[in-house]
Formats: structure tokens, sequence, C-alpha cells
């Protein structure tokens, strides 16, 4: 079977969740002995779990503040990543993340790749599915990932690029792009596709302090202290199921990067991360300990 359409038979069969639970709680109130009573608890116990984790956390949208000093810039930056916009996340829950950010007091906005999944699987174009982008009200700086350039997932490079800058979003893979802050952005594309070749950062002739956009926090495995004074990241979703102990199994990085600050010890010297957990699922339509969320990072001098 096509395994679109198995994703797609996933999301949809995820709604007899509830009558079987209406028939769980019928079935406990009808039971009386004390061990079957207990089971079918236990079952109920699960199933309002996978509700949970289905339909009420991923749309949970969270917004983390975290002040980061000392990395020689004064900014206020949103960061989010992986939408997934397709077969599990509609242009409607974009526009709940776009009124999310309007609302906040950010100078710009980064977005740190995978952008899509499975895409093909909606009626609108990729046009329509990020026109929401086009009402936000600050800078935006993007770069995409692995889903977004067959890594797997469809070859939507060069349509996803025009999308995107038709609704105002800059995207800055292999590019410097410098602000009025005093800093400048810099982006690589994505680890998977070999597109996070950093030496472009290195042919400026003036330093400045530089914040890097990547998809994959192991690309700042290839950095030099001196490439960037932050990277910002993404394609980690934080494990989406947070189970403890377990997680950290299932996400797709070499260097144990999970979310948050991390000062990684490259081959060159340390560097800066900070990764986001995203905003979308890829996988099984599920988030669990682990909401989506909209990362404000308070930087200061």
């Amino acid at each position: 079977m096509d395994k679109l359409l198995i994703k797609q038979c996933l999301f949809h069969a995820s709604w007899l969740a509830w009558p079987f639970i209406g028939w769980l709680l019928w079935r406990l109130w009808k039971q009386r002995r004390p061990l079957q009573r207990a089971l079918t608890g236990l079952l109920l116990l699960g199933s309002l779990v996978f509700v949970w984790a289905r339909f009420v956390e991923p749309q949970w949208i969270q917004v983390r503040e975290t002040t980061l000093p000392d990395p020689g810039v004064q900014a206020r930056i949103a960061l989010i990543s992986d939408i997934h916009l397709g077969v599990y996340k509609s242009p409607a829950y974009l526009q709940r993340v776009v009124d999310r950010l309007n609302q906040l007091e950010v100078d710009a906005v980064a977005i740190a790749g995978d952008l899509t999944y499975e895409p093909q699987a909606r009626r609108e174009s990729l046009q329509v599915m990020f026109a929401p982008l086009s009402r936000l009200r600050v800078p935006v700086y993007a770069v995409l990932g692995n889903h977004d350039q067959q890594m797997p997932g469809p070859d939507i490079d060069l349509a996803l690029r025009a999308a995107l800058q038709a609704h105002g979003v800059r995207i800055i893979e292999g590019q410097l792009q410098p602000t009025s802050l005093g800093y400048r952005w810099a982006g690589l594309g994505d680890r998977w596709a070999q597109k996070d070749d950093p030496d472009f950062l290195r042919q400026a002739t003036t330093a400045v302090p530089t914040l890097l956009l990547v998809h994959n926090p192991d690309s700042a495995m290839q950095l030099r202290p001196g490439d960037a004074t932050l990277v910002l990241a993404g394609h980690t979703h934080g494990g989406q199921i947070r189970i403890p102990w377990l997680y950290h199994k299932v996400i797709p990085t070499r260097h144990g990067f999970d979310r948050g600050e991390q000062w990684l010890q490259t081959p060159h010297g340390r560097v800066r991360v900070f990764t986001t957990s995203g905003l979308g699922e890829i996988g099984l339509p599920l988030r669990l300990f682990n909401p989506p969320v909209i990362d404000v990072l308070q930087l200061q001098r």
C-alpha cells in the first residue's frame, strides 16, 4: 500500500478512538468483577492518553521564552521549525501560528526548515498553503529542511522557494543578510541533502555578530567558533512523543541534540546552538509531553 495512503488512513481512522472510549465507559459501568473493571479502566486510561496525544496536544501551541546572555547581539527572535504542512497539518494551523507570532514583540521570525510533510495530500497549491506567512509583521528568514528536499519527501525545492518568496519570506541559504540592529543573518541548507557547506561564512571581510539558521543541528559540527555567534536549528521535534528514557532513541541526530540551548564541542572549538522542538508531526500524528512551540529568544549583550 502507498505510504501516503497509510498515513491518511491512520490520520482519519484515529477518530474511531472517540466511540471506542464511549464503549469502554459503558463497559466500565456494566462490569461487576474487580479484575475486569481494572483491565477496562487501564484500557480506558490508555485510550484517553491517545486522544490527548492525537487531538489535544498537537493543537496546543505554546510560547516558550528563553534568555540567552552574552551572544554579542541585542535582539528578540521568534524561532519556529518543522511546521510540516501537508498530510497532518493544514493552512488553518499555519494561520493560528501566524496569529500567535503577531501577538509577540519580536524583531524577526526565523523558520528552521521542514515546512512540509507530504504536501501532495492537500488540494491547495504551495502558494495557497503558505499564504498566511504574508501576514507576519516582522522580517521572516528561512531555510529548507530534509522533508522539503526529498530526504525523504517530494522534491519541491524550487516550487516551495517560489511560494515562500512570494509571501515575503527571505530564503537565506548560503547568504549573509545584514540588519539595522548590528548583527546579520546567515543560513545553511539541509545537511541530509548535502547543502550545508559553511565556507561562505569565512569569506566575509567584516566581523559582525552572525545568527546562523540551519535545519539539522548536526550542521554545527563543521563550524568554527568564529563562523557564527549563535546557531538556530530545528529537526529534532524534541522526540515528538517524549516518553522519558525512550525519546532519545528516535531523535534523528548523531551528536546528542534534543531541544534548547547547547554548547557543542566541534573539531574546531565550541559552538553555541539553540534547537527548537518544532510545531508539527511526522510518522505518527501524535505529540506527547512535548506540545508545539514557538521559541522566543531574548538575546542580550
